[in-house]
Order: structure tokens, then sequence, then C-alpha cells
């Protein structure tokens, strides 16, 4: 059986190799954005005409603007988070200037106010667009595999040791 690669010259599969981790880190990126509340950034990574669809499409914005409102009225201080993602199943198309990737998602989420932890498991599927040489995501979305919500009570959180959950509570 021939791959797509077959009839590539090595020059095109370097290029396609190149794109892929392009690609890779773009994802990287965002992740780091989003828990580090770094929404100027974040935005970077977005296009102006970006489509999102989290938690199976129960949270959907189009427009780089919609998106970013939402994840910063959500995604607050009050809620350290954590989301790692893994694999990367990559696509490119055969032009090269778009691709398709699905990643596996582990996320932990702490709200301070609510005294309530998360942790889940979800598949992100994302498309992505390169223009004039650089790629940005052009929708993102999730579907949730599972997730465990822990309420805390104020005996649980001595377990916890030195984190900045307990910080918050001496201010």
């Amino acid at each position: 059986m021939k791959s797509t690669a077959d009839h590539l010259s090595l020059e095109e599969r370097i290029l396609r190799l190149e794109d892929t981790e392009a690609i890779r880190n773009l994802q990287s990126k965002y992740q780091r954005f989003l828990d580090t509340r770094d929404f100027d950034g974040l935005s970077q990574c977005l296009s102006p005409t970006v489509v999102s669809s989290y938690d199976g499409g129960k949270m959907s914005y189009r427009g780089r603007e919609q998106v970013i409102a939402f994840l910063r009225k959500v995604m607050t201080l009050d809620m350290p988070s954590s989301h790692l993602i893994h694999g990367g199943e990559i696509e490119l198309s055969d032009d090269g200037r778009s691709a398709t990737a699905k990643w596996y998602l582990e996320d932990h989420l702490l709200h301070r106010k609510f005294l309530v932890k998360l942790h889940g498991a979800a598949i992100y599927d994302v498309a992505y667009t390169k223009t004039l040489g650089v790629w940005q995501i052009t929708s993102i979305g999730y579907r949730r595999c599972y997730q465990y919500i822990e309420g805390r009570h104020l005996l649980n959180l001595f377990s916890l040791g030195k984190t900045t959950f307990l910080d918050a509570l001496k201010k």
C-alpha cells in the first residue's frame, strides 16, 4: 500500500514535517496561554473567523472576539487550571495549507470560590489553516470522555499541601 508521502520529493516531505511540528507548537502554545490566562497570546493562535465548540457543542462561539470573550469569562484567576494534551494525530491536506488534528486532553481545574475540583479527559478536534506562512486554529472543540467533580471542604484542603489554592485562603 502506497502512502501519500511516496510521491513527494524529499524537500516536500521535509516541509510537511516542519508544518506538522509548527502545528504541534501552536497547539502547545494554545494550552499554555489558556492556563496562564494570556488572552492576547491566545488570540494570536486563533484565526479571525475561528469557530469553537467546547464540551460537545454546549458552549459554541464564532469569531476570535467571541471565543476570547467566553474564555476570559470562564477561565478566571479564581480557577487555576492545567490542560495537558497528548498524542496529536495531525493530518495535513495535500496542498499543505490546512490540517486537522485530534488531541487527547487531560484537564484539572480548581475553583477557589466554590471549593470544587474538576478532573476530566476529552478528545480535542482541531482544524488549522496556514496563511502567509503562519498556522492558526480555525476550528476547535472537544467531546468529554469523562469528568469527575469533587467538592472540597476546609478539612480536605489541608491534605493538599502547599498550593496556590491554600495561599488564596490566607488573603
